[in-house]
């Protein structure tokens, strides 16, 4: 097929769709042979299948697109459980003269050629396939006109795969696929848990291939840098408020977007579009404007969220007079200030911390009653309520400690998989709301439970230290890559930031003589080793080292932890590099839902050598109670385990 020619036959001709189609078919259903009444596009979003397209059998999984022509016969034949597919129809009018469609078609360069292509970015053509069937579900007049732009955005995105590499290569990187959803959904209330989810992968695991990546950066960041610039455009070209900015550009909250717009830009939103707007409309403007250097300014292809209407000559305004409004909201806002300064220190509007000082007052309704008390932690020294009452909590280990410690927090970081949680610890911190996935947490949800503390970790959370500390004072130490020294410390800190520094002191006392107790009942003359298959190299494990909690907690124990390193928590090592160390004993971490290690490897010989395994002294172990569930609780429910273990 001679794509240019193809490409200019679409440019020549009148589209009009006739009918959007979703359908599922289950496994073993048979499926009778049907003619297409006219030129159609298939696309599978779930399930294995040999669809059929006259004489031509196209293998599919999800997201497949196959294209046929008015009168092909198609057959489906389901090849798993279920198979959801969307087909479209359309007819197509070629608009230019006889001779000139005598010349195409002669050459076979027909709208109706039969092909099939795996999308480079398939979540975006799906979300545009489910905008289409959605407008053409409630066709109206002004619906009619978004269906036919949503179907020539879909053709759009085919004829540029086409023409880039004839359907040959293979499935865009997930780095580029969720870059291009940024930036066609910034302007919504989208989450990297979100983001994560539509793309089918972990935050945790999306985050790792974004540092990995050109990017260098979390998608978090990126995110947050793109509707910065976003909004940088809108402040210099439209007379929209900071609010109707705000929204824009995804924040529903215009004091907030105001925090991050200074954080990033180094001028508030206000003075930025003032001293912009002079070099903009200055006679001596040279060409160093460009402020907007994260991505090419051509991002949309079709749209921009209307903000082309939004002029600064006054331009069509649906909604609302802008500068109208503006003067409104300026005029309830000092209203509010001046209500504020008069009211009792109940109020619950939110104080602003000045620099990195980090002693604002909490959001909560509860912030500014009592006094305070200073924590010291990884980042600093921040003031925190005496008594809090609201508490967010950003890490499971901190988590099962605050739980513990008979507070309950209004908000954490559960992954979506509370599961993991012991479950004594989830019974009682029952009613929690979640904030998403502990690498990142949904800061849009954080704010509106108006919280008056935020515990969060080192690793995880230092790049969005300052973002949490305007909603929240924060106080951070370190879980995710702790040792058992660092979790004691900090156990005692979070007691004090509780007020509950007696009944920390308890649970520590507690502990040390439940560990007496276990140093008694084991053989410490063995070594140890905790190993966790790769996910990413079949044959390779993540050993911890000695750094890591629960194997500094096994060296506590007075065991022989076989690898040391002084600052990494976790190596990457081989089965011939484990061979080389040959612990006594293995402890495998496993999750839930995880196939065997031991099964998995029982055909590889350099594994059977291993000590460890001859002795059947290889265990495989819950990774959350061995690996997620850093806390000094969580040690009370491994005691026992490692008695029986270690005999």
């Amino acid at each position: 097929m001679n794509i240019d020619q193809y490409i200019k036959l679409w440019n020549q001709a009148s589209i009009h769709v006739l009918d959007v189609q979703h359908h599922f078919i289950p496994y073993e259903q048979y499926v009778s042979p049907y003619p297409l009444p006219e030129n159609g596009f298939l696309y599978t979003v779930r399930g294995h299948a040999l669809i059929h397209v006259d004489h031509t059998a196209y293998p599919t999984e999800r997201f497949h697109m196959i294209h046929s022509g008015k009168g092909s016969i198609l057959q489906i034949e389901v090849l798993d459980e279920l198979l959801e597919y969307y087909l479209v129809l359309y007819r197509p009018q070629l608009l230019i003269s006889n001779s000139n469609v005598y010349a195409l078609t002669d050459h076979h360069y027909v709208l109706d050629t039969s092909y099939a292509l795996k999308p480079h970015h398939p979540v975006i053509v799906h979300d545009k396939i489910k905008q289409l069937q959605q407008a053409w579900m409630h066709i109206h007049p002004l619906q009619e006109f978004q269906v036919r732009s949503s179907f020539m955005q879909i053709v759009y995105d085919i004829l540029e795969q086409l023409q880039t590499d004839q359907a040959q290569n293979p499935t865009t990187d997930l780095v580029t696929q969720a870059i291009r959803y940024i930036h066609e959904h910034y302007e919504l209330p989208l989450t990297i848990d979100l983001l994560a989810a539509t793309l089918e992968c972990s935050p945790r695991h999306l985050a790792r291939l974004f540092r990995n990546s050109d990017i260098g950066q979390s998608p978090s960041d990126y995110l947050i840098r793109f509707r910065i610039q976003k909004a940088s455009e809108l402040l210099i070209h439209t007379e929209l408020t900071l609010q109707d900015i705000a929204m824009n550009v995804g924040y529903q909250d215009g004091y907030y977007f105001s925090r991050m717009f200074k954080k990033y830009k180094g001028l508030s939103p206000i003075r930025y579009r003032q001293e912009r707007r002079q070099q903009l409309w200055s006679p001596n403007m040279t060409s160093t404007m460009s402020d907007f250097s994260i991505v090419g300014s051509d991002v949309h292809r079709y749209s921009d969220n209307d903000s082309q209407n939004h002029t600064l000559s006054g331009g069509t305004f649906i909604m609302h007079n802008p500068i109208r409004r503006s003067a409104v909201l300026m005029l309830l806002l000092s209203f509010t200030l001046l209500l504020g300064a008069c009211s009792t220190p109940t109020s619950s509007m939110t104080p602003i911390s000045e620099g990195n000082s980090n002693k604002q007052s909490a959001s909560g309704d509860n912030a500014t009653q009592g006094s305070t008390r200073t924590i010291t932690h990884d980042l600093g020294s921040t003031e925190v309520p005496a008594e809090p009452k609201r508490i967010i909590v950003l890490e499971q280990g901190f988590t099962q400690t605050v739980a513990e410690l008979d507070v309950k927090p209004v908000g954490v970081a559960d992954d979506d998989k509370p599961e993991r949680f012991p479950q004594d610890t989830l019974a009682y911190i029952e009613g929690y709301t979640s904030v998403g996935a502990r690498s990142e947490p949904n800061l849009e949800v954080m704010r509106t439970l108006k919280p008056d503390l935020i515990i969060a970790d080192t690793s995880r959370h230092s790049n969005v230290y300052e973002e949490l500390s305007a909603i929240a004072p924060t106080i951070v130490f370190k879980n995710d890559t702790a040792n058992y020294k660092d979790i004691m410390a900090s156990t005692r800190a979070i007691g004090e930031a509780l007020g509950k520094s007696e009944e920390t002191t308890a649970m520590l006392e507690n502990h040390q003589q439940q560990l007496a107790k276990l140093k008694q009942s084991i053989n410490s003359n063995q070594s140890v080793l905790i190993i966790a298959a790769d996910e990413e190299a079949s044959q390779s494990f993540q050993v911890r080292t000695d750094q890591a909690f629960h194997s500094s907690f096994l060296q506590a124990v007075g065991l022989n932890y076989a690898l040391s390193d002084t600052e990494e928590v976790s190596q990457l090592m081989t089965t011939e590099q484990l061979l080389a160390i040959d612990p006594d004993q293995l402890l495998i971490l496993i999750n839930e839902d995880d196939p065997s290690v031991l099964a998995g490897q029982k055909d590889n010989l350099l594994w059977n050598q291993l000590k460890a395994v001859q002795t059947i002294k290889a265990h495989e172990v819950e990774l959350a109670k061995w690996s997620r569930q850093r806390s000094i609780p969580a040690l009370t429910h491994i005691m026992s385990e490692a008695t029986t273990y270690f005999q």
